[in-house]
C-alpha cells in the first residue's frame, strides 16, 4: 500500500437511505484494510459477553483515560507529579495501541484506505490555515 494512503476507522454506524448504502458498501469494500475475523464470534450476537465486547470495551475504557490523563497532566503543578502522570499516560497510549492491533489482528476493527487525490485535497486546504497561527514561522 502507498505511503500516502490515510486508514480512517469505520466503526462507527452509517446512516443514509437503503439503496445508496448498498452502493457504498460496495465501493468500501474495495477499500477496507481487513484481516478476516477469527472463529471466536457466533453468527448471531446475543446477550452473552464474548471475546470482542470485552476488548472493544477495554479499548473504550483506554481511550477514555488517555483523554482524561492528558488534561490532567498538562495541569498538573508539581514537577514530580507531572512526571508520574506523563509516565502512566504514555503506558496508557501504549496499551491502547495494543488493544487496537489487537482487534484489528482477529479481524474486529476494519480500516479503509483513502485516495491520494482526497488526502492531497484535505492537506492543501488545512496547509492554507498555517498563515492564520501566531507562530507560523516555527513550524517549517
Amino acid at each position: 500500500m502507498p505511503f500516502n494512503q490515510y486508514m480512517g476507522g469505520t466503526q462507527g454506524m452509517q446512516q443514509g437511505n437503503p439503496m445508496m448504502m448498498g452502493r457504498q458498501n460496495m465501493q468500501q469494500s474495495q477499500n477496507q484494510i481487513k484481516n478476516p475475523q477469527t472463529g471466536m464470534l457466533p453468527e448471531i450476537k446475543g446477550p452473552q459477553i464474548n471475546d470482542r465486547d470485552s476488548v472493544n470495551l477495554a479499548l473504550a475504557q483506554e481511550k477514555y483515560l488517555t483523554d482524561n490523563l492528558n488534561v490532567f497532566v498538562r495541569e498538573a503543578s508539581h514537577r514530580q507529579l507531572h512526571n508520574d502522570l506523563m509516565r502512566i499516560f504514555t503506558e496508557t497510549h501504549v496499551m491502547t495501541r495494543e488493544l487496537f492491533n489487537l482487534m484489528f489482528r482477529k479481524g474486529w476493527y476494519t480500516l479503509e484506505a483513502e485516495q491520494a487525490r482526497k488526502l492531497a485535497q484535505t492537506h492543501q486546504n488545512f496547509t492554507g490555515y498555517s498563515s492564520q497561527f501566531p507562530y507560523a514561522n516555527y513550524l517549517q
